[in-house]
C-alpha cells in the first residue's frame, strides 16, 4: 500500500488492485498536515488549526449524511465503499491535475466542459461540491467520465448551495492552485 496523496481530511493510499483507500486523519495527523500547509502563517494563524480540524470533521459528517439522503449514482463518486464511519475505498482514477498535464488547450477545454456538465447533474440532485476544486476533487475514471473523488465536502442545503454559487467558489485561489 503506497501513499499517493494527502489533504486536510485524508491520506490516500493505492491498494494496487484498481482501488484506493482514503484514511481519515486523526486529530494529531490533521494538525501536522494543516500546520505544514499554512506555515509560515502569512494568511492563517497557528491558533486557527484546531478550528480548521473541527471544520473538516464537521464537513465530512455532513457530507456522509447527504450521501445517505441523496441518491447520487455510486459511479459518479468512483464507487465508494465505507470501511468505517470515515475511512473508505474508491476506484482509482486519474485526478484532473494529472490529466491536465498531458493535454493541450483544446483537451483541457473539453474536460472543463465535462466538469461543468457533471456539476450541473449534481446540482440537479440538489448537491454541490463545496469548493468546485477541479484539479484535486475530481478525476477521470477508466471510461473517460468525470467523477467526484473528494466526497467529504458536499452541500445540499439550498441556502449554502446558492451562497456558494453567488460567491463563485470556483474562482478562489485554492481551486486553480
Amino acid at each position: 500500500m503506497k501513499k499517493i496523496g494527502q489533504g486536510w481530511q485524508y491520506t490516500t493510499y493505492d491498494l494496487e488492485n484498481g482501488r484506493v483507500l482514503k484514511k481519515f486523519h486523526s486529530w494529531s495527523k490533521a494538525y501536522l498536515v494543516i500546520f505544514r500547509e499554512i506555515f509560515p502563517f502569512n494568511k492563517d494563524s497557528l491558533f486557527e488549526i484546531p478550528s480548521f480540524i473541527k471544520d473538516v470533521k464537521r464537513k465530512a459528517d455532513e457530507s456522509f449524511e447527504i450521501l445517505k439522503r441523496v441518491n447520487i449514482p455510486q459511479e459518479w463518486m468512483a464507487n465508494p465503499r465505507f470501511i468505517n464511519k470515515y475511512d473508505f475505498e474508491q476506484d482509482k482514477v486519474q485526478p484532473l491535475h494529472k490529466v491536465f498535464e498531458n493535454l493541450d488547450s483544446e483537451g483541457i477545454k473539453n474536460i472543463i466542459d465535462q466538469f461543468i456538465i457533471f456539476n450541473l447533474r449534481l446540482f440537479n440532485l440538489g448537491v454541490i461540491d463545496k469548493g468546485f476544486n477541479i484539479t484535486k476533487n475530481y478525476g477521470i475514471n477508466n471510461e473517460g467520465q468525470i467523477v467526484l473523488i473528494d466526497i467529504g465536502e458536499l452541500f445540499d442545503d439550498k441556502e449554502s448551495v446558492i451562497k456558494q454559487i453567488k460567491d463563485r467558489g470556483w474562482v478562489k485561489s485554492y481551486v486553480a492552485g
